[in-house]
């Protein structure tokens, strides 16, 4: 017995350390393919290349699982019982693959009791391993829909489940799920990967904690998975975030489409002392609620609005209350984000409308500081830390004290743009500069309000909007003898468009995104010319406007300082966090164009044109836009070319953010 004993170590130790000399090339391929990834490649090649990482990350996924197999087999394999903090480590796990499920569109929300002690004692490392295997096979075998994470403590046992709305379980793989090697549906493990070992290894080391691990159909489509193990309160730390008492009149709005993230908001909420909180899923319902209650005299103090939601997203909806001068008064607005959406968001620095925002899956300790200091101070909000800056004052220029000076005073200025955003953007600019500004909302306004307002000098007319369309208000306005300078906003870059905008009366081209220096160079350019000019006045334009489809700069550092207000904790901040998405969004775009979904490449051209403007990224931008545009009219090959423009762009702007952070 002994003998056996001795051959089974040493079969054992031999297999580890293979495993061990086997993992380092597999490692060395997934780099290696890493880095083709960033040189040029036709289609095929992606293909191929694809398939290798894809093949190689199953390889170290297997080689790894095998090795954890054969240390909890052998005598020396023990666990660790120190104190630790089962609810950080929880959300750490949901953490490290929400980006994942979000891009999924997948909704993952974390539910952890009251119930649950600040700290245990047991093994972190183990539980955490557990934890991590089971929300993995979720969101990897959920393809819509959402993923719930629930922590409860009961008795001297810690209750952890996940509930998914994914592809299910038949009842007869249940049975055979947590033994050695099983893989459900050989055609399914074929897709999504997979060795077979990680459900059998999680339920050997709940078994050693001497706990329990299940599974069972979700009512709603789906699988719900579920262990317990025995974890004994331990002390807890004694520096807990306190919330100050919340006075009696405050009341909180939940904005979110998502009714599972709602209900665990609220629960979150309620266990930190709120009471009267009130649930809706849109953000029309949301106004009229709002408005209802400031009516009847109990106003709405605090509302938790998510960013994206259906028919009227976070930014609308807080620019329907900031528009409101009985709403802005009363409450304060946070903004929840899905965790890697928005990180590179820079509008919060311009505009004015949200006290803060936190990211979903939303964590306890990070809810708990937002709210301790909403309630510490009311009126004067300062930079959340934790959650970042929230209501920000509009940023000061670097360049000169002339960007400061009110040169504009006097000027009449019409804003026609129908997106609420880059409208309170542009008012901000032109306010600041001393025009007098009047707004339009769509082109039918922009007609009214010269027609009420004659006087207007200049006007900064959106080419995309509702009911008419820029070029269609122009024309009617020109028609009408309106004498005033009329100039285009518009992202497109396309000379052909440029040529017909000057033919029907437009005397200007002001390409978005919108920047303090190009709107003050234009209105300087034409506040002294309040009248069309003349045919040759015209003809000299074009070489201005041929101008703007130069080659963009990779980087314009100079409007990026200025916007953020030379912060460079928050500018390096913002700068790490679209890199890292923009990464994400190029293999979302690879994955896109090997299966010709020409959906899917427009919606990720889209985003990309929007993050990188957002960071002056302007050259990554525009590839954006292109991609956007061919994918509209399934043009493959120019979609391959604009990648390819893309990709050579973004090596450039990572070149040169490396010598920035380097001095050079």
């Amino acid at each position: 017995m002994q003998i056996h004993d001795l051959k089974i170590d040493y079969a054992s130790r031999f297999l580890a350390n293979t495993l061990h000399e086997i993992r380092t090339p597999i490692q060395t391929i997934i780099s290696t393919v890493e880095l083709i990834q960033d040189t040029h490649l036709d289609r095929e090649q992606a293909e191929y290349i694809r398939q290798i990482q894809f093949s190689a990350e199953v390889l170290l996924d297997l080689a790894n699982n095998i090795l954890d197999f054969t240390k909890i087999r052998s005598k020396e394999f023990k666990l660790e019982s120190i104190p630790f903090d089962i609810t950080t480590i929880t959300e750490q796990v949901v953490d490290l693959i929400s980006i994942e499920a979000f891009n999924k569109g997948i909704e993952i929300v974390t539910d952890v009791s009251p119930s649950v002690p600040q700290m245990v004692s047991g093994d972190p490392v183990r539980v955490q391993q557990v934890m991590l295997n089971l929300i993995k096979n979720a969101v990897k075998f959920t393809n819509h829909g959402y993923i719930h994470v629930e922590l409860s403590y009961n008795k001297g046992n810690i209750f952890f489940q996940v509930t998914d709305s994914g592809i299910g379980i038949s009842e007869e793989n249940k049975k055979q799920l947590f033994t050695e090697y099983f893989q459900g549906d050989i055609s399914t493990y074929r897709k999504f990967g997979g060795s077979g070992l990680g459900l059998s290894i999680c339920k050997q080391l709940i078994s050693i904690m001497n706990g329990k691990i299940g599974v069972k159909s979700n009512p709603f489509g789906g699988s719900i998975f579920w262990f317990s193990v025995p974890l004994a309160s331990a002390i807890a730390n004694t520096n807990e975030i306190t919330i100050p008492e919340i006075p009696k009149n405050t009341r909180v709005l939940i904005v979110d489409d998502n009714d599972l993230a709602s209900r665990t908001l609220m629960k979150k909420l309620q266990s930190l002392g709120f009471k009267d909180i009130e649930v809706t899923a849109d953000g029309y319902a949301a106004m009229n609620q709002l408005v209802f209650a400031e009516r009847i005299r109990s106003p709405f103090t605090h509302a938790f609005i998510d960013m994206q939601m259906p028919l009227i997203d976070g930014w609308h909806l807080a620019s329907e209350i900031m528009n409101n001068p009985e709403l802005k008064e009363n409450i304060k607005l946070f903004l929840l984000i899905p965790e890697g959406q928005m990180r590179k968001d820079a509008k919060m620095k311009v505009l004015n409308w949200y006290n803060g925002y936190i990211y979903k899956p939303i964590k306890m300790c990070k809810l708990k500081e937002l709210v301790r200091d909403s309630l510490e101070s009311f009126d004067d909000i300062e930079s959340l830390e934790s959650v970042e800056p929230q209501r920000v004052s509009e940023p000061v220029p670097a360049t000169t004290k002339a960007s400061n000076d009110k040169f504009a005073t006097g000027i009449k200025i019409l804003i026609a743009e129908d997106h609420p955003v880059n409208r309170k953007i542009i008012e901000t600019f032109l306010k600041g500069f001393g025009a007098d500004v009047f707004i339009a909302e769509d082109g039918e306004q922009a007609i009214e309000q010269i027609d009420s307002h004659k006087d207007i000098d200049i006007i900064f007319m959106d080419i995309f909007m509702p009911k008419k369309s820029g070029t269609e208000a122009t024309e009617e306005l020109r028609k009408k003898g309106y004498k005033g300078i009329i100039i285009a906003c518009t992202a497109n870059n396309d000379s052909k468009d440029f040529k017909e905008y000057i033919r029907i009366g437009i005397n200007d081209i002001l390409v978005k995104p919108f920047k303090r220096a190009s709107v003050k160079s234009m209105i300087e350019k034409w506040h002294t010319v309040l009248s069309i000019p003349n045919t040759s006045v015209i003809t000299t334009l074009e070489p201005v406007l041929e101008s703007v489809i130069k080659a963009m700069p990779v980087w314009d550092k100079q409007e990026f300082y200025e916007m953020i207000s030379n912060n460079m904790n928050f500018g390096n901040k913002l700068i790490s966090d679209f890199i890292s998405q923009t990464e994400s969004l190029a293999k979302s775009l690879e994955n896109a164009i090997a299966s010709k979904d020409f959906l899917n490449i427009r919606k990720t051209g889209h985003t990309i044109k929007g993050s990188a403007a957002a960071i002056f990224a302007e050259s990554i931008s525009d590839a954006g836009r292109c991609i956007e545009f061919a994918a509209q009219k399934s043009d493959l090959t120019t979609i391959l070319k604009s990648k390819r423009d893309f990709e050579e762009q973004f090596k450039l702007f990572k070149k040169t953010i490396i010598d920035f952070q380097n001095g050079k």
